[in-house]
């Protein structure tokens, strides 16, 4: 990590006032804590009053890390930061005009509670952009207003953040016991998902375990270890008066033993002599027993033999196994996992027939070795893993018993043939229902 020459300097060029211009906000009125978004429906209850900033403030000066406490709110908002939003547009502007609400709110308790200046500067700066990368990973983040006046830029007036930030962080490091606090905050940050200017590097992901690590052993010297004792102020209890039991003989002991597992003997014995008739009986029952029906044997290939035509479906079948392979293009569109509502007639009729026998269903999803890496499927592993859950909740919605039902994503790793044409690519991408009977 490199070393920056000023903390605050390279947070914001604003040290000589508290609070910041935000008048680049939309003229509308900011949404307040506790007021419902608008098209939502209020529950009936009410809601609880929000607390003030100076009982803020103090709640926040009394704890270990009060740069940790008050920067809470929006650690929770980088860690739930939504993937898809309804009417992007406008639900995202509006969320976009709480955060910067909150970060104001941040600086303001933060001045209260006596935090020191460029500690808070270097908190806000980091949180800014950790928030700004997590909304340009997602579509609403990069097509609407966020986009156009990111955080940072906004609160900051920079646009480098993902570089500085870890410039900021060689310098704080340099004296660990004066910026703990900070530090801290910056690791929560970084094990939220932040990757700054080592998203792009080659070693990018093993560089930051690196840096995640040096921070965890610093903040673990700094900290009071945890006891190593589960309860380092137990007090055993006084013997009690069991004394008397010392004085019994052995051989007395020993005798009385004898007795009762003798007892037991006996009524076990005359338990399984009363029982033997019954038992008998169900014995010589067994002769005259129907025997059971064979099992039935699935008929996916007469089933689906105008689909097999098509070319929508192939069907391998035996005596123990049936296999239904979909192909992956007509199932899902290219990165998504919400199934074609062309293919649900073809999954209606499997249900059905899997629904007359027993056995286990397996779905396994397969991808092509074209790689995918989004905020939602960082891999082709995870894409192929959570079409297949897809699947199989679509097949209990249709009456398959879940306890039947497992889903297995196994990414590029077994094609079906080479990945060189577009044709051969689409035949890898594929949904496999496997039928044991």
């Amino acid at each position: 990590m490199e070393n920056s020459p000023n903390i605050a300097g390279s947070v914001a060029a604003d040290s000589n006032s508290s609070t910041y211009d935000y008048s680049a906000l939309d003229s509308s009125e900011p949404p307040q804590r506790g007021r419902l978004l608008e098209g939502a429906t209020r529950a009936p209850w009410q809601w609880a009053a929000p607390e003030t900033l100076e009982a803020r403030a103090a709640r926040i000066a009394a704890a270990t890390n009060p740069l940790l406490a008050a920067a809470q709110p929006l650690l929770r908002a980088l860690a739930d930061l939504p993937v898809e939003l309804p009417n992007a547009s406008r639900v995202g502007g509006t969320l976009k005009r709480m955060l910067v609400d909150e970060v104001r709110q941040f600086q303001a308790v933060c001045d209260r509670a006596n935090v020191r200046r460029e500690h808070a500067l270097a908190a806000r700066y980091s949180l800014c952009t950790a928030l700004d990368e997590a909304a340009n990973g997602t579509y609403w983040g990069r097509q609407g207003n966020w986009a156009i006046q990111s955080l940072l830029i906004q609160c900051h007036q920079e646009g480098d953040g993902g570089e500085k930030v870890f410039q900021v962080l060689g310098r704080l490091v340099n004296s660990p016991q004066e910026h703990m606090d900070v530090i801290e905050v910056i690791y929560q940050i970084l094990c939220l998902g932040f990757q700054g200017r080592y998203a792009k590097r080659t070693d990018g992901q093993r560089e930051l375990d690196a840096i995640r690590q040096r921070l965890l052993n610093l903040l673990t010297g700094a900290r009071e270890s945890v006891p190593r004792d589960l309860s380092p102020h137990w007090r055993g209890e006084a013997a009690g008066k069991l004394g008397l039991l010392r004085t019994v003989p052995v051989w007395l002991t020993f005798s009385l033993l004898t007795v009762v597992l003798f007892g037991l003997f006996g009524w076990f014995k005359y338990q399984l002599l009363f029982r033997t008739h019954d038992i008998e009986q169900q014995i010589i029952a067994i002769g005259h027993a129907t025997p059971p029906e064979p099992p039935k044997a699935l008929r996916l290939t007469d089933l689906l033999k105008d689909e097999i035509a098509r070319g929508v479906v192939s069907v391998n079948e035996d005596a123990t196994r049936s296999e239904v392979i979909f192909r992956g293009d007509d199932m899902f569109s290219a990165g998504q996992v919400d199934v074609s509502k062309d293919i649900l007639p073809v999954l209606d009729k499997v249900a059905s027939e899997i629904n007359k026998i027993k056995g286990k269903v397996t779905v396994v999803g397969h991808t092509d070795n074209a790689p995918i890496k989004t905020r939602r499927f960082p891999s082709n592993q995870i894409l192929s893993e959570e079409r297949a859950a897809v699947v199989v909740e679509y097949l209990a919605g249709r009456g398959v018993a879940k306890g039947r039902l497992e889903a297995s994503g196994k990414g590029e790793s077994i094609p079906i043939g080479p990945n060189k044409t577009p044709a051969e690519r689409a035949r890898n991408r594929r949904v496999e229902i496997v039928v044991t009977h």
